[in-house]
């Protein structure tokens, strides 16, 4: 049987970066963000901490670079995704993996019960994810191969015996 894992157990939340909307901060202040903490997307949240947007290295591609404006001229506002698209703690890695699919999305707000961030799940995170899953599986196949290959060669040996011991 297969477990099915919950989108909390994969996402990541240590590098989860909220930036609040309104407070003048511009394109170039998110790009900047980004290249400092190494991340590819800065969740967006209104003065009350409700996620309301996120800005993702493709949103500043299309909405700022192929402008041929200066970065600093674009606020938050103008250059986030909104609505937001979030998934729960406790919904499955399947079930993001849809959404994702489904909106042509590489990245999920994730949210407590509470409508609290709680994390920010990747592609990346799911793909990591996956790798680990092929690689158990990997194993137990090598594994049990061997157990057939031990099996068979003391199955062969106990014929060849047989055979030399009756003739």
């Amino acid at each position: 049987m297969i477990a099915v894992s919950a989108v909390s157990e994969i996402m990541s939340s240590e590098d989860t970066v909220t930036i609040t909307s309104e407070s003048g901060k511009t394109a170039r202040d998110v790009a900047e963000i980004m290249v400092k903490k190494k991340i590819s997307s800065v969740i967006v949240i209104d003065k009350k901490t409700k996620p309301v947007g996120i800005v993702t290295q493709k949103d500043l591609v299309r909405r700022v670079c192929l402008k041929d404006i200066s970065a600093s001229r674009f606020t938050v506002e103008e250059i986030m995704s909104s609505p937001l698209i979030t998934i729960m703690a406790y919904d499955s890695v399947d079930t993001a993996s849809r959404i994702m699919t489904r909106n042509q999305i590489k990245h999920l707000v994730v949210l407590e019960d509470d409508n609290r961030i709680c994390g920010l799940l990747s592609v990346t995170d799911i793909t990591k994810h996956l790798a680990k899953i092929l690689l158990n599986d990997y194993n137990r196949y090598r594994s049990l191969k061997s157990l057939i290959d031990m099996t068979n060669t003391n199955t062969t040996s106990f014929t060849h015996d047989k055979n030399v011991k009756s003739n």
